[in-house]
């Protein structure tokens, strides 16, 4: 993956992470793990990074219209279709992370895979 892509999947798992509303600990440190299995290659930290993340998916996730314009924006920094399946297997992964998948969150995963380009 390229740092762009590193980047597009944290912004998406970010935006999973607002996807029911309900912030835990614990996803944070799952979305660090994640980090460590893809790798990070910035100036930044990814701490830092998070911080101007994290005001951009907050501010997306008000929205339908803001999701799906945040989701597209990702999309095309993800690029190829295997890297954005790649994504969305991560983010089906953290969002069950609390053992349920939750009626919000599956409908922002459907909104992903349609913005993806992704069928079942």
């Amino acid at each position: 993956m390229t740092q762009r892509q590193r980047e597009a999947l944290v912004d998406l798992l970010l935006l999973g992470m607002f996807a029911d509303r309900n912030l835990k600990v614990s996803e944070d440190q799952k979305i660090l793990s994640v980090i460590e299995e893809i790798g990070w290659q910035s100036y930044q930290t990814p701490d830092l990074y998070f911080q101007s993340a994290i005001a951009r998916v907050r501010d997306a996730s008000e929205t339908n219209e803001g999701t799906r314009y945040r989701l597209h924006k990702i999309s095309e920094a993800l690029g190829d279709a295997e890297t954005r399946a790649l994504a969305l297997d991560h983010l089906a992964k953290f969002l069950a992370l609390d053992g349920a998948v939750d009626l919000d969150e599956a409908n922002f995963l459907s909104a992903a895979k349609t913005e993806f380009g992704i069928v079942d």
